[in-house]
């Protein structure tokens, strides 16, 4: 299978962790930053690291981030560098830019600026903060936009020993459950005819409205 290339441009804490999780999971990685200490610290962990400034389109060019499947912006406390980088990015004709923005303004001048998908990685770690202490049944959550979550929950006391065709959940609250995790690492693929077990863990798929409906509904008085 071809290797995709991506790049990532700005090594803060959140580009330095994409950028070397994409390399540990075997892509091609090209990481450009004007921090001499930072390019040096992961050189080691991407395929290029080039210094260079991120809002200049000639080092972007020499790096080779137009041949890029996908650029991640990860700078975004410059957000002068930001806005410049993303820029520059679709000019050159990449096929896909990500970028990092520090709040909701900024990230809507990146949508007008044509950006591809639009990251705010403290707020997407709120939303997991939230929800986990709201519901202690909450084990992961996963926001698809269009409000639309798959979530990864402890199964109800009263679910269990009843069948998913009895539950009748995508009936009641538009909500599939699309695996079961049982015994530890045990998926299972779930039909109507499936009986819940304690200790499971459901993945289910739902718009946010209807999961919340569903633990308010069952998650209190269980």
């Amino acid at each position: 299978m071809k290797k995709e290339q991506y790049a990532v441009l700005g090594l803060g804490r959140f580009g330095s962790k994409v950028a070397r999780e994409l390399f540990y999971r075997k892509q091609e990685v090209i990481v450009v930053d004007k921090d001499e200490t930072k390019i040096h610290n992961i050189k080691d962990h991407v395929t290029h690291a080039y210094v260079g400034d991120i809002a200049d389109e000639g080092a972007l060019k020499e790096a080779g981030i137009p041949d890029c499947d996908a650029v991640i912006i990860g700078e975004s406390s410059d957000i002068e560098a930001n806005i410049m980088a993303s820029q520059i990015c679709k000019t050159i004709g990449v096929k896909q830019v990500i970028c990092k923005a520090q709040n909701t303004l900024h990230g809507k001048i990146l949508e007008k600026l044509g950006v591809d998908q639009i990251v705010f990685p403290e707020q997407d770690v709120a939303i997991k903060l939230v929800n986990k202490l709201v519901s202690d049944r909450i084990l992961d959550y996963l926001e698809l936009g269009e409000n639309l979550t798959i979530v990864s929950l402890n199964v109800f006391s009263s679910f269990i020993g009843r069948s998913l065709s009895d539950l009748a959940l995508r009936h009641k609250y538009n909500i599939t459950v699309l695996a079961i995790r049982r015994g530890g690492q045990a998926v299972i693929v779930p039909t109507g005819d499936t009986i819940l077990e304690k200790n499971d863990v459901l993945i289910v798929f739902g718009e946010e409205s209807s999961l919340k409906k569903l633990n308010l509904d069952i998650g209190h008085k269980t």
